[in-house]
């Protein structure tokens, strides 16, 4: 493993820093999803990138759900998120082994980095679309919203404290996994992947939560 890393160019190294590691959290992040688990998504990474003995940065990522992107598209519908925690790990994903198979090949330098950044943006696209049209999905059909007060559900964008603003709550409704608007009385922001419980509806699709006692 040693030799055939030492065997990479700085570029494929860079490629590979990125690649691997979001991979990674790619599957697990799936393997969460699929079980019904939620994955937090406030990251805070603090590091050295070393590419061939020379250090190439300190950085500081801070991954925050609240990065959200709202964007009126497609003929005025709204809620189509482009930026997002899953889309950003399937960005990193593709960038980094796009730009890997790439840098091992005789292609220019500034094209590698274009096709690779292609790739990623490409795949956020994918994945806000996929989330989109399955957001859609749930909300066609005649859901009962009144039958979620009492049942406990998992928070996917965090909800301010005190009524100050709306976070978003996943919870099985009526066979359906859906996903649906909160907001708390609670003085504390509730986060990303905490279990929350349904006491009332602020109105038809809003969602009153608090915290588990």
């Amino acid at each position: 493993m040693s030799v055939w890393w030492e065997q990479l160019s700085s570029l494929q190294r860079f490629f590979y820093f990125i690649a691997i590691p979001s991979t990674v959290i790619l599957i697990i992040q799936s393997i969460l999803t699929l079980i019904g688990f939620g994955l937090d998504t406030d990251m805070d990474l603090d590091g050295d990138m070393d590419f061939g003995g020379d250090p190439i940065s300190e950085f500081d990522m801070d991954l925050d759900s609240g990065l959200d992107g709202d964007f009126e598209t497609f003929g005025g519908i709204s809620d189509f998120r482009f930026v997002t925690f899953r889309g950003l790990i399937a960005f990193a994903t593709m960038f980094g082994w796009i730009g890997a198979a790439f840098a091992s090949t005789s292609v220019h330098f500034a094209i590698t980095l274009l096709l690779a950044l292609a790739a990623g943006l490409f795949s956020m696209f994918v994945i806000a679309l996929l989330f989109y049209g399955i957001a859609k999905l749930q909300s066609s059909g005649n859901l009962n919203y009144r039958l979620a007060i009492g049942k406990e559900a998992q928070v996917y964008i965090p909800i301010p404290g005190d009524k100050k603003g709306q976070g978003k709550i996943q919870l099985m409704l009526q066979e359906r996994l859906v996903e649906v608007d909160a907001i708390t009385e609670e003085n504390d922001v509730i986060g990303t992947g905490e279990t929350i419980l349904i006491v009332d509806m602020l109105n038809a699709t809003t969602m009153v939560v608090e915290r588990l006692k």
